[in-house]
């Protein structure tokens, strides 16, 4: 039955994984573009400081009640019910982003001035409004999909809005030269895209029902997500105003910017897939025993996941710096591993963190990150001056692993489920291990280094699965999964024969 579960995750995590990584793949063909018709590295960090603008605007706005309504809604019983939660959830949330574009009208030129340090940066103040507002109509009918595990349709719609803002942004930038306003716009367009169509779909089922006392729960549960929510924006991205507080150059922030835009590839292609079914899936299952063992296994195989994909990143790091971007940002490469290894900790925390949510503590989760916020200011505050963008680095790496360590010990005493300590730290210890092996590698042709640092990165799974990592139900259970799978795609290709 345990597998069963994990079978039916890894399947809409690798659905829903499909658009992020389509994403950051496109992302990368689009890099060397963007940095080389940008402007400067500076102009790269007003698109950094615009999304961590988004960050805190999404968070004080109201974008938690997506957590209302997906805890909420496997409550009713009816359809009409479910279909007026959802529609007081985007009107809520409508409210609220929308009065976030008219102070942005209001005060524009003072808002540019604090945010980028030049009241000429107006009108990207109010893009960065307008992107707000839409994006968090948008993000109550893609939260919807999720629900109801329509992982197919997720993917169509995010595909859409990819193709959307991937031409606008070359028209803007190449065809127009707009700079760091084509970038904006391209955005713009596609959330627009994608609110119409929540919008649409919301109207179609309930008509914009509205219902106070909905409203009212999901407020109730979701507020003392603000706090914990703007603590993660913290843990996120507040270090590029800690940065720019000890005057760091607004050029270098770019390169932080760059390199952890790479360097955090991992969590955007899978934390994002995998927390878009979690969650959603694990409310609905009502036996303790099973949501314990689950819980457990789901972490141990994740963090595995996550392990190898972060070794990747960071052994690859000359190299995607340097193929990335222009000459100006590969001394970013620096950070990437740094970054890559933090993710790694925040990817624990994902998963030993589930339990606040069962138990409707959420509170406690605001207290654990409001912690590691502080903590992540004082440290960036000690290393920023002396060290600018790599202190940012380190601080972020020595932040996720006290959360992660935290949240795992309040979390058993919460609700204990006997996480397995020493199967998840071995895959990190390796991969450590080989990273260190990958900067003693000679100075090779760029294929030939690539090359084995492949190998290294495709030893870390071989070298555990030799060592008795797995046991051996598990290894039984992955031959089979394994074996299904391969069986699928060659019925398939025969089929398209």
């Amino acid at each position: 039955m345990i597998y069963d579960a994990i079978k039916r995750l890894t399947k809409h995590s690798v659905i829903y994984a499909l658009g992020p990584a389509v994403h950051r793949a496109i992302g990368f063909v689009l890099l060397p573009l963007v940095t080389a018709y940008i402007g400067t590295t500076a102009n790269y960090g007003i698109t950094e400081m615009a999304a961590v603008a988004i960050g805190v605007g999404s968070q004080l706005f109201g974008i938690n009640l997506l957590y209302g309504m997906s805890r909420f809604y496997p409550e009713y019983a009816t359809e009409e019910e479910r279909g007026r939660l959802v529609s007081t959830t985007l009107l809520l949330i409508a409210g609220t982003t929308g009065l976030a574009v008219l102070l942005a009208l209001l005060f524009r030129e003072r808002g540019a001035e604090l945010l980028f340090g030049s009241r000429e940066a107006a009108p990207a103040f109010v893009a960065i409004a307008v992107i707000l507002f839409l994006q968090s109509i948008g993000q109550v009918g893609l939260r919807y999909l999720q629900i109801r595990e329509r992982s197919v349709a997720y993917g169509v719609v995010t595909t859409l809005k990819l193709l959307c803002e991937v031409g606008l942004k070359v028209w803007f930038l190449v065809g127009l030269g707009l700079l760091y306003m084509g970038v904006f716009y391209s955005v713009l367009a596609g959330e627009a895209l994608v609110a119409v169509g929540a919008v649409y779909a919301v109207m179609r089922r309930s008509g914009f029902a509205f219902s106070m006392p909905m409203a009212r729960r999901l407020v109730r549960y979701s507020y003392p997500l603000i706090l914990s929510g703007l603590c993660m924006f913290v843990l996120h991205q507040a270090d590029r105003f800690v940065l720019r507080h000890f005057d760091v150059p607004l050029g270098d922030i770019g390169l932080y910017g760059f390199a952890y835009k790479l360097g955090a590839m991992a969590s955007t292609v899978l934390i994002e897939a995998f927390g878009l079914i979690w969650f959603t899936y694990i409310f609905g299952i009502k036996d303790e025993s099973h949501v314990t063992l689950l819980c457990r296994k789901v972490l141990t195989y994740f963090t595995l996941i996550m392990t190898v994909a972060s070794l990747a990143i960071a052994v690859l790091s000359p190299e995607l710096a340097r193929t990335m971007g222009t000459p100006e940002y590969f001394a970013s490469h620096r950070a990437m591993p740094i970054i890559a290894f933090g993710y790694v900790f925040w990817a624990i925390f994902q998963v030993v963190h589930t339990v606040f949510y069962i138990r409707q503590r959420t509170g406690q989760v605001t207290l654990l990150v409001a912690g590691a916020a502080v903590f992540n200011v004082a440290l960036n505050a000690v290393l920023a001056p002396s060290y600018g963008y790599m202190g940012a680095a380190w601080a972020t790496l020595g932040t996720f692993a006290v959360l992660a360590i935290a949240a795992w010990i309040v979390g058993e005493r919460v609700m204990p489920v006997g996480h397995e300590l020493s199967r998840v730290a071995v895959p990190i210890g390796l991969a450590v291990a080989l990273f260190f092996v990958s900067r003693m590698l000679p100075s090779w042709p760029m294929a030939f280094l690539v090359a084995a640092k492949l190998a290294l990165v495709a030893a870390h799974p071989i070298l555990l699965w030799l060592a008795g990592y797995l046991k051996p139900g598990e290894k039984d259970k992955i031959k089979a999964m394994s074996s299904e799978a391969l069986d699928l795609v060659l019925r398939r290709s025969r089929r398209a024969v």
